[in-house]
């Protein structure tokens, strides 16, 4: 079953098309595709993005509780600051992928809405003396997400110098009309963006807000048809596509951006450090440069010299290679940059390249 977002039919234009995408009924194009795409690389696009929810994580022992079960350091963060982690069971498999965000009383946890009751239940169960409340907001709160290098300039002129988010995971909250937004530093894509949370009854507002503020400023709405392309090219995993729970994390290269190696234990530690001395992973999640001009779909195998060396996650024709790439996991001995592969796709034998991720270049971030 498909569940739609939070402003599922209320984006009053009778233009905007809906199609099913993983676990959710998405806003796929309100208009030209290619025009929405060049947005999120030329201006910057307002994404409705409330596949994601929020974990509150409030009592004295927060920061030594998360620490000591989430793959990043979670004590160095200070009020203001977050980063990117990861949740894992024992055995080193995928529970979440999450932004952690630190406030003078609380850690917020932002994940995907559908894995929110499970990361909490998960959590709860390694809660023992440690004063510790966990809230799940799940629908609670609704996300919009501005993408694209333009992103600062736009939310500057309207909400002035309080926005200043330089780095990754920064995060500020700021008032608009009788509620608050809470403003992320994060990219969905290749350019640079801001996701914004807000609670759900004022999503309507917000996005209203930023559609007639924002359009003289260069503001655009964008569908997922193109925020997918765009991700892809980013190389940029999503949860229940590109990766689930019975992914080891360094199968899914998350490991460079949502873990310290200096931080110590975490649930899963020893297996991934294991792997790191003695052996890599048995698959990893790649790129995929396509020759010709068909798409592959998701679950196409890939074969090597007629032995299968993996499957497709995701693909989309991209603007900016001008030709078809996706996302795949490749077994070890044919991961390696610059192999070539053969995509079954029906009848046909779709030549491909393994790449490393991201396929495109990504955006510089200007403030």
């Amino acid at each position: 079953m498909a569940y739609p977002l939070l402003l599922h039919s209320k984006h009053h234009d009778t233009g905007v098309t809906y199609e099913v995408l993983g676990d959710w009924v998405v806003p796929w194009r309100f208009g030209s595709f290619a025009a929405e795409y060049h947005t999120l690389h030329d201006g910057v696009g307002l994404i409705d993005y409330s596949t994601q929810a929020l974990i509150e994580v409030q009592g004295a022992d927060r920061v030594s509780f998360l620490h000591s079960l989430l793959t990043n350091d979670i004590k160095r963060l200070t009020p203001g600051t977050g980063c990117r982690a990861a949740l894992l069971n024992p055995n080193a498999t995928l529970i979440a992928d999450c932004l952690v965000m630190a406030d003078p009383s609380s850690l917020w946890l932002l994940c995907d809405a559908n894995r929110a009751a499970i990361v909490t239940q998960a959590l709860e169960r390694h809660l023992f003396s440690e004063q510790v409340t966990l809230v799940n907001h799940e629908r609670a709160y609704a996300v919009l997400a501005l993408q694209g290098p333009a992103a600062m300039e736009v939310v500057k002129p309207l909400f002035g110098s309080a926005v200043s988010l330089p780095h990754p995971g920064d995060h500020v909250t700021v008032p608009l009309h009788h509620t608050t937004l809470r403003m992320i530093h994060h990219r969905l894509t290749t350019a640079p963006g801001i996701l914004c949370v807000i609670p759900a009854d004022e999503a309507l507002m917000v996005w209203k807000f930023f559609t007639q503020r924002g359009q003289p400023l260069g503001l655009r709405r964008v569908g997922w048809e193109a925020l997918n392309a765009a991700r892809i090219e980013a190389g940029t995993p999503w949860f229940g596509i590109d990766m689930d729970e019975s992914n080891l994390l360094p199968e899914t290269g998350l490991e460079a951006v949502a873990v310290s190696d200096s931080k110590g234990c975490y649930l899963g530690q020893e297996i991934i450090a294991r792997m790191q001395t003695y052996g890599s992973a048995n698959k990893k999640l790649m790129g995929l440069l396509l020759g010709g001009d068909q798409v592959p779909s998701a679950g196409d195998r890939m074969v090597r010299d007629g032995d299968e060396v993996g499957w497709v996650t995701s693909a989309c024709h991209s603007p900016a290679l001008d030709r078809p790439i996706g996302m795949g996991y490749v077994k070890r001995g044919s991961y390696e940059p610059g192999t070539t592969v053969e995509i079954l796709r029906g009848d046909h034998r779709l030549p491909a390249t393994v790449v490393v991720r991201p396929l495109v270049k990504p955006i510089v971030h200007s403030q």
